[in-house]
């Protein structure tokens, strides 16, 4: 909560499909959220469900002035802005590259969503009351990770407050220069660890799990193709069983950090293959004029046999949660790595993101319990966009790799 020029404004961001747990104090009448209101990254075709139930909960408080800003997660402002913008309703002020002026309060939004770059071409005013962005600037509670380009333009325009998120671990931290006053303004961390343990409920939540998996296997066994149909199911399923799980995380982390273990091997084994490949076909120059290597890894195709829960319907519901069509963002597997592009001269460690500096990719989970655990930005991927629950895949120790080679002559 910010108090400015007579005015209580609270600010939030990151709330990841969780929005439905946050209290936004009833005394706040200027609401700002700086993105991340989606859980997964939408796709082009379809209207994201989390999103227009954000956005239906968002415009019914009672604030006189709710500003939204989108974030990396919140794709779709990229994919296709006319269905975004189409699902912001009147009562909320989508701020992109532009400002507002609010009883002598001036808001301006700039669209940096990592991992883009800022490409802002509006000028920034100077002095503006509250600059908003989704991701930080750099070396401003950023992790390593904040953006060049915005830091120029606020050490160019002088903002007097800057809210921004993006970096959960920051969440709720401030810092102050002469000029201007950061704010990481993310939830995330809050409302994930601080929800009510679930362990009471497990019962009635297996059931409720039971009756979707059924839903998921029957749809995906009728008609395989119908993408769109059900599709909240997996996002459901995933929801409960994390909530479930995440809740005493200390039962699984040893799969979590043996599942690391055996993703970074099988990640080095298709690296090192892709680079063997480029490199020997590359010395054929009667084969073409452009050569591509392609590689993607993917989870086993057998259901996993180490996952506690066994079945005989437990093949078809993984093939289901496989399926590129349904788990629309494994469609490419769990990563892809393409040659000769600027990631041939990447290092191994820079491809599966240890160059990023601790707590790495642990974004999620408990940072004290998996704090040394060097987790994979591949394991990122799988855990916070794409539809598996944590246990899908922590059980998994098989994987398979897809190269392909194409030659323009």
């Amino acid at each position: 909560m910010i108090e400015y020029k007579n005015h209580k404004i609270f600010a939030f961001s990151d709330t990841h499909g969780l929005n439905y747990r946050l209290n936004i104090p009833k005394d706040a009448d200027i609401l700002i959220c700086a993105g991340d209101c989606a859980n997964e990254i939408n796709r082009y075709d379809c209207v994201d469900e989390i999103m227009y139930r954000f956005f239906d909960w968002f415009s019914r408080q009672p604030a006189k002035l709710k500003i939204f800003v989108p974030g990396n997660h919140d794709v779709l402002f990229d994919l296709n802005p006319e269905a975004a913008v189409g699902l912001v309703p009147s009562s909320i002020v989508l701020l992109e590259d532009c400002g507002i002026e609010f009883d002598g309060i001036s808001f301006y939004g700039v669209a940096c969503r990592p991992w883009m770059f800022t490409k802002t071409e509006n000028k920034v005013p100077e002095g503006v009351d509250f600059l908003i962005t989704h991701g930080p600037a750099k070396d401003h509670l950023d992790n390593n990770k904040g953006c060049k380009r915005l830091k120029e333009i606020i050490a160019e325009s002088k903002p007097k407050h800057h809210i921004f998120g993006h970096i959960h671990e920051h969440g709720g931290q401030s810092e102050a220069t002469e000029t201007t006053t950061y704010y990481n303004v993310s939830i995330y961390n809050q409302i994930i660890y601080h929800y009510p343990n679930m362990k009471e409920n497990n019962g009635l939540a297996h059931w409720v799990v039971k009756g979707i998996e059924e839903d998921i296997i029957n749809s995906f066994l009728l008609n395989p193709v119908d993408y769109d149909k059900d599709k909240c199911l997996l996002s459901l399923r995933r929801n409960i069983i994390n909530e479930m799980v995440l809740s005493h995380q200390e039962d699984i982390i040893d799969a979590i950090w043996e599942f690391n273990e055996s993703l970074k091997e099988a990640l080095k084994e298709m690296f090192d293959r892709a680079h063997r490949i480029y490199d020997d076909v590359s010395k054929h120059k009667e084969y073409g004029d452009k050569i591509e290597v392609t590689a993607n890894l993917y989870l086993g195709n057998q259901y996993p046999k180490l996952h506690p829960i066994q079945g005989d319907d437990r093949q078809d519901l993984w093939d289901a949660l496989c399926d590129g069509g349904w788990n629309v963002l494994y469609d490419d597997g769990i990563c892809q790595l393409s040659l000769p592009s600027g990631s041939y001269n990447e290092s191994f460690d820079a491809f599966i993101g240890m160059d990023c500096p601790p707590p790495n990719w642990n974004e999620g989970l408990n940072p004290e319990l998996t704090k040394n655990m060097n987790l994979l930005m591949q394991f990122h991927h799988l855990f916070d966009h794409m539809e598996f629950a944590i246990t899908d895949f922590i059980y998994v120790r098989d994987f398979y790799s897809e190269i392909k080679v194409n030659i323009t002559k």
